[in-house]
């Protein structure tokens, strides 16, 4: 099984190029009222007439990195601090939790995203 994510859209065209452009990803297929956007062994569905227009996340194992990335393609930051459980936000918009750090945006669309990157609470073995 492969997991999908549905999103609405209100201009196609203009979401696609941002998760292609924008984000990175490639586009597996684009008709008429619909995208499909792969993501690793998943895909976001990019809908004219459907999907959520809620929190989508895209975990990554360095978070500051990946927002001066999307900072440098435009992306703006947004604090998270008036969600539950959120500690403080940096300069760059990263917001800190108990659980690890998060960095919201916003898509072309208006639909809120984030780049999530967990507590290394469980550093790997040494090598031997």
């Amino acid at each position: 099984m492969k997991l999908i994510v549905d999103i609405h859209v209100s201009d196609l065209e203009r979401a696609t190029n941002f998760y292609t452009e924008v984000l990175g990803f490639p586009c597996r297929i684009s008709e008429g009222t619909w995208a499909a956007i792969l993501i690793g062994d998943a895909e976001v569905h990019l809908y004219l007439h459907g999907g959520t227009k809620g929190h989508v996340e895209f975990y990554t194992d360095d978070i500051h990195q990946k927002v001066e990335e999307l900072a440098s393609k435009g992306v703006e930051f947004h604090s998270g601090i008036d969600k539950p459980e959120a500690i403080s936000v940096d300069e760059s918009g990263i917001t800190t939790f108990p659980w690890g750090k998060t960095a919201f945006f916003k898509d072309s669309e208006g639909n809120e995203l984030a780049v999530v990157q967990d507590l290394d609470t469980h550093p790997p073995p040494p090598l031997r």
